[in-house]
């Protein structure tokens, strides 16, 4: 599921299911499977934390609260 997640939301920065696909080295009908709730592969999780810049713990793991440093989970100040 959060792998699902993961890939749309990189589609989105790439901009397109073709450049996401190239820069992950798979291709646009392999994302289009997995994102459609087919199975994927550890492999995939690992090209996917690639093409973010991240682990793939950071891209998987538990979800973060976006007030918070990522590095310390201190809140950040809001100012208005």
């Amino acid at each position: 599921m959060r792998l699902r997640a993961a890939l749309r939301n990189l589609r989105a920065l790439y901009g397109s299911w073709d450049c996401l696909a190239e820069v992950m080295g798979v291709s646009p009908g392999t994302l289009a499977s997995i994102v459609s709730g087919k199975d994927s592969s550890p492999g995939m999780a690992v090209r996917a934390a690639r093409a973010a810049g991240t682990t793939v713990e950071a891209l998987l793991g538990d979800l973060k609260v976006a007030a918070s440093c990522p590095h310390c989970g201190a809140a950040w100040e809001v100012r208005s």
